[in-house]
């Protein structure tokens, strides 16, 4: 009896051990970077080679593009970003990785909330949330 507890014991840990993935915070925030940087650079492609397909299922890529084009136009280029919080959310499915940054332009700031999901499958780190909220310096 004793020997099927510790048996199946070891069994369990095993399992768990398989559904646990690495962390991949680290990976995370180099991708806000590559984020940022191809959204400052206006390299749109490279923007969104990063996102999920099914986030432009809820917002068209032209239109996402477009709200960035005109938040730049109104409140300047970017001058820099910093990233205010970065918390790890372990799901069943996978990770979900959420950063709140606040972007500084020549007029303004604008403030954005980052969701980056990491499956338990063999599909790489990807952005599937990304809002905005903006504020012109007065």
């Amino acid at each position: 009896m004793y020997f099927r507890f510790i048996f199946g014991f070891i069994i369990i840990s095993m399992m768990q051990g398989c559904l646990t993935q690495a962390d991949q915070q680290q990976h995370a925030g180099k991708m806000i970077n590559q984020l940022h940087q191809a959204i400052q650079l206006q390299q749109w492609d490279n923007a969104i080679q990063l996102f999920d397909p099914s986030f432009f299922k809820s917002e068209p890529q032209n239109i996402w593009k477009q709200k960035l084009i005109t938040l730049q136009d109104t409140l300047g280029a970017i001058k820099g970003f910093n990233i205010i919080s970065s918390s790890k959310d372990p799901r069943f499915g996978g990770d979900f990785y959420i950063y709140i940054i606040s972007v500084q332009h020549e007029h303004g700031f604008s403030h954005e909330t980052i969701t980056i999901f990491k499956g338990l499958d063999e599909r790489p780190l990807m952005v599937t949330g990304y809002q905005i909220r903006a504020q012109k310096n007065q």
